[in-house]
């Protein structure tokens, strides 16, 4: 008797939730982290044991509309803020009695503007309303051009013979497209309000931005050189407010 209760009032508050998703608008806003990767493309292919070549961290900021159609298709559209860049190190000595920086670091970051539209599927919810998602679309990133320089002339060991190191990284700038899919697992909650995790992999087409680092070590040279092509993997958390009415929909019928 209890389990026939459980699975009719689960079945109730499923049935619920699917008619407040049928043809729904909301609108929220998303952040996270990504870790954005370059890959050589020049110069000298041997490298100093003390030289690193880092994921390039940065995060993002989206405002995000978001359209669904039923209880298992939606649309979303967004408009924020990314970054993506180049980062260096070189490996340092460093104190055991005291907390010296162990790596001399530049970093050259890039701002774009990010459009991503995405087409989801939303798998079946559970008893507590949580279900997972599957996305994929195109993204668009508006990036002036742009050349940064960047140089560190003393080791952080404070050896100032001991250590140089300097970039130069440029993009063409303009419009650039990128393919984009994501995992997501989100709650929705009984004011019709949604929080939603994701873990989003991009890919792009073209290189979007280059890079030459030179350093010397030990009285030696080394330049190489990598590219961008705006690849990266990172988490979202959104946060999506309860359903609103479509506005365009009320014209439409005092049109009538």
């Amino acid at each position: 008797m209890k389990k026939s209760l459980l699975a009719a009032l689960t079945l109730a508050i499923v049935s619920v939730s699917a008619q407040n998703e049928s043809h729904t608008w909301r609108l929220g806003i998303q952040g996270g982290p990504q870790g954005n990767h370059s890959v050589f493309s020049g110069g000298m292919s041997d490298a100093n044991a003390r030289f690193h070549h880092n994921a390039f961290g940065s995060g993002a900021l989206t405002l995000m509309a978001r359209y669904d159609f039923d209880r298992h298709w939606m649309i979303t559209g967004g408009i924020g803020l990314s970054s993506y860049g180049f980062e260096y190190a070189i490996a340092e000595n460093y104190s055991l009695l005291k907390k010296d920086p162990k790596y001399t670091t530049i970093r050259s970051e890039f701002g774009a503007i990010d459009m991503p539209t995405l087409l989801y599927y939303k798998f079946n919810p559970n008893c507590k309303n949580v279900r997972w998602l599957v996305g994929g679309g195109l993204a668009q990133q508006l990036v002036g051009a742009q050349s940064i320089n960047r140089a560190v002339s003393q080791a952080n060991d404070g050896n100032t013979n001991a250590n140089y190191i300097s970039s130069t990284s440029s993009t063409n700038g303009g419009l650039l497209f990128f393919f984009r899919w994501t995992v997501a697992r989100e709650k929705v909650f009984r004011n019709g309000s949604i929080l939603n995790a994701s873990v989003v992999f991009n890919v792009g087409f073209n290189k979007i931005a280059t890079s030459t680092v030179n350093y010397t070590i030990d009285n030696q040279n080394y330049t190489h050189t990598f590219s961008n092509n705006g690849n990266f993997v990172g988490f979202r958390l959104a946060y999506f407010l309860k359903p609103f009415e479509n506005p365009w929909a009320k014209k439409n019928q005092g049109a009538r």
